[in-house]
C-alpha cells in the first residue's frame, strides 16, 4: 500500500482541535444541566424517601422518656394494690365487672349489662341468673371501696351507677367487655361511671407490661389513648413489647 507523502494543511489541525474543544464544552455543559437537575429533583426526592421510608433502625421515632418508664418496676406496688383489692372482692378471673356492687363474672353481652343497670335506675332489687355465682347460686353484692386518686375513672361525674372494672389488657375475653364496656358509656352518658382496675394474669407474659405502659401513659396524661391502643391489640392478637411502644409512638409519647 503506499503511504500518502502530501503535506499536511494547517488548518484542518486548527478546525479539528476546535471542533474537539467545542464538542467538549458541550459535553461538560451538559453535565452541569445534568447535575443541577439531579440536584434540584431527583437528588431531594431520593432525601425525602431516604427520611420517610427507611431501615426502621434509622428514622423510626422512640418514645425515650415512655420506654425508661416501662423498663422500671416503679408500678409493681400499684398493680399489686389492685390485684389484693379484687382478690379481697371475690375476683378470681377476668374480666370481673362490679355494677354498684353487684358481681358480673365474664364478659357478658351488652344486652345483659343494660338490664341490669335499668334495674338498678328503677329502684329495682335485680334477681338476674346471670348474677348468681354458679357454685353457690347466690348473688354476690360488696360494699365497694372509694374512688381514690390513682384509680382511672370515666363517664358520667358521680353517675348513679359505678362500674368498677378489673381487667387484663391481654386476656380475649377483657377485649370484648371493653367493647361492652364502650357501648354502655356511651348509651347512658350521664348515669354510669366507669372505673378500670389492673388485674393481670399471671400466665398472660404481656399483660403486666401492658399495665405498666398504661400507667407510664397516664403520666404523660394519655392513660385512655393507651388503653383504647392496648384492647385493639388485644383483639387483633398482636400484643407485645414492640408494638406497645409502637402505641406509644403512635399516642405521641415522648
Amino acid at each position: 500500500m503506499e503511504e500518502n507523502n502530501m503535506p499536511k494543511n494547517p488548518m484542518q489541525d486548527k478546525s479539528f482541535i476546535f471542533g474537539l474543544a467545542a464538542g467538549l464544552a458541550a459535553i461538560s455543559t451538559i453535565a452541569l444541566i445534568a447535575l443541577l437537575i439531579y440536584i434540584f429533583t431527583g437528588g431531594r426526592s431520593a432525601c425525602l424517601a431516604q427520611t420517610n421510608g427507611g431501615s426502621a433502625s434509622s428514622t423510626a421515632k422512640v418514645a425515650k422518656n415512655f420506654e425508661t418508664c416501662l423498663a422500671s418496676t416503679k408500678y409493681d406496688s400499684l398493680i399489686q394494690a389492685n390485684q389484693s383489692e379484687g382478690s379481697q372482692l371475690g375476683v378470681q378471673g377476668t374480666p370481673a365487672t362490679f355494677v354498684n356492687g353487684y358481681l358480673v363474672s365474664g364478659a357478658l353481652p351488652y344486652e345483659a349489662f343494660k338490664q341490669l343497670i335499668d334495674e338498678l335506675l328503677a329502684g329495682k332489687t335485680p334477681n338476674d341468673t346471670f348474677l348468681q355465682d354458679q357454685t353457690t347460686k347466690k348473688i354476690v353484692k360488696v360494699d365497694m371501696p372509694q374512688i381514690i386518686e390513682s384509680d382511672h375513672v370515666t363517664g358520667a361525674k358521680n353517675g348513679k351507677i359505678t362500674l368498677v372494672e378489673f381487667s387484663d389488657f391481654q386476656c380475649p375475653y377483657c377485649g370484648k367487655n371493653k367493647t361492652t364496656m364502650d357501648q354502655i358509656l356511651k348509651a347512658y352518658p350521664n348515669d354510669v361511671t366507669l372505673v378500670f382496675k389492673h388485674f393481670p394474669l399471671s400466665f398472660h407474659p404481656f399483660a403486666k407490661p401492658a399495665v405498666v405502659a398504661s400507667e407510664c401513659a397516664n403520666e404523660q396524661g394519655k392513660f385512655w389513648e393507651m388503653y383504647d391502643k392496648l384492647f385493639a391489640l388485644n383483639n387483633s392478637n398482636t400484643l407485645s413489647l414492640e408494638t406497645i411502644k409502637s402505641a406509644a409512638t403512635e399516642i405521641g409519647l415522648k
